[in-house]
């Protein structure tokens, strides 16, 4: 499989985790708001790794490793600080 695919697969994943967390949340605090912030910058995150990836798809080009690198550093720091928030 191509890693491409692979990574667009593990992506729309995070994505469906991270609405369905999204859709079972209760907004009327404010911790939980800003858990809603970062879950919902999570997943617009990873909606623009899946564009980026599928734009370089069609194009039949290479992901850019640097970018991927820094896009998933990015969800990794948002979904840690997102988990752990008290």
């Amino acid at each position: 499989m191509d890693m491409n695919k692979l990574v667009v697969i593990l992506l729309l994943c995070v994505q469906s985790i991270s609405a369905v967390f999204l859709w079972t949340m209760d907004a009327t605090d404010v911790v939980s708001e800003v858990k809603f912030a970062i879950f919902l910058a999570i997943d617009l995150l990873a909606f623009a790794i899946v564009a980026y990836c599928y734009r370089k798809l069609i194009r039949e080009q290479t992901t850019g490793r640097i970018w991927m690198l820094i896009g998933s550093l990015g969800l990794v720091i948002l979904l840690f600080s997102g988990l752990y928030l008290p």
